[in-house]
């Protein structure tokens, strides 16, 4: 094994993944370095969303159209890679439940500037004609370009592109970082190696660091839980509504997710899903009382007051970076996010402003 490379990515979920694809294709040597193991975070969840109308209101999430098309190129590269089918451009549909929620997000649909077709305000009639059965009040929005993905499969697809490209991952062992002429790394397994550069894609855990503990993050618990109907699923797209539910194959699909700013334990249980399973019957009443669970996850997801990613070098080590606080957008905002990071390590490129790490202090 390599003992020494230009840059260490701690973290192998995927702003630590998309990071080091971004890196190595630089031409760095890099290393991955995560002492659970691939996706084993808060991108361990099994299905996501990657939806550019964010929000109760369907508000445009920052740079959405840029960050959209660098995760769907990414998405196109590595399925090249394999059979194994891990995304599909499904589209969203969000339906408001309450007269004044349908009135703000037809707002903001007319007022944001997104670009041509790819989300429209749709009135209530239209809405219960294209999905009939769903609760809909007063219209909703359409995503056109919405994706439904199956991380897992999507980030082991990616890590053995990595490997393929000559990157390095150490998994499944904790080690110690001290920082000398360059960041050293000692293994439990008794092996070390050394970096010139490190970035910290851990999210929550990113505090648990020395490095760190001043991070303005907050943790916030998510479950989500797959689902197994009795009667075949007649819907091809995602929905989401206090939650999300994207269909899986005709007879399952996934139920997400809480979003718990209060919690005892980071395990998936029968509170979360009983919260859950309740706007499932709000939304989807037929899909609701004909569904059981059949497994359950769940995950600590960081945060951040603006709920924008903290991007940036440390204030006393400046080969020293992170990429963090992701939150539930970790989908849309990955890839984008990963090819500002590397512009800036490598080539010295400004940050955008919007996500700077000293941006909530004084």
């Amino acid at each position: 094994m390599k003992n020494h490379f230009d840059i260490c990515v701690v973290g192998a979920g995927l702003a630590g993944l998309h990071s080091a694809l971004e890196l190595a294709e630089a031409g760095s040597k890099v290393c991955v370095i995560d002492p659970i193991g691939i996706a084993g975070g808060a991108s361990g969840t099994p299905v996501g969303l990657a939806n550019p109308a964010t929000g109760r209101f369907a508000s445009r999430s920052w740079e959405a159209e840029r960050s959209l098309a660098a995760l769907i190129n990414r998405l196109d590269q590595i399925q090249t890679k394999t059979e194994r089918k891990f995304y599909k451009q499904t589209g969203v549909l969000r339906p408001a439940l309450e007269e004044k929620v349908a009135l703000k997000m037809a707002e903001n649909i007319r007022s944001q500037p997104w670009e041509d077709g790819t989300v429209e305000w749709w009135h209530e009639a239209k809405v219960k004609g294209f999905h009939p059965g769903l609760t809909c009040i007063g219209g909703g929005v359409w995503v056109r370009g919405g994706l439904t993905i199956h991380i897992p499969d999507y980030l082991t697809a990616l890590s053995n592109h990595l490997k393929e490209i000559d990157c390095t991952f150490i998994l499944d062992q904790r080690f110690n970082i001290e920082q000398k002429n360059s960041w050293a790394f000692s293994f439990e397994s008794g092996d070390s190696v050394t970096s010139e550069k490190i970035v910290f894609t851990t999210g929550i855990w990113s505090k648990e660091f020395d490095l760190w503990t001043p991070l303005k993050l907050f943790p916030v618990k998510g479950q989500t839980a797959i689902m197994q109907s009795s009667e075949p699923i007649q819907f091809e797209h995602a929905v989401s509504a206090m939650g999300y539910f994207s269909k899986i194959d005709d007879y399952t699909f996934i139920l997400g997710s809480t979003y718990e700013h209060q919690f005892e334990h980071d395990e998936p249980d029968q509170k979360g899903m009983d919260y859950m399973f309740n706007r499932l019957q709000r939304v989807l009443p037929d899909l609701a009382n004909s569904s059981k669970p059949i497994s359950k996850w769940s995950g600590i997801r960081a945060s951040t007051r603006d709920r924008r990613p903290l991007m940036g070098s440390h204030s006393t080590y400046d080969t020293c970076f992170l990429f963090a606080g992701l939150g539930s957008k970790g989908l849309l905002y990955s890839a984008y996010g990963a090819k500002c990071l590397s512009k800036h390590i490598l080539k010295g490129a400004s940050l955008p402003r919007e996500l700077d790490i000293n941006r909530f202090t004084k």
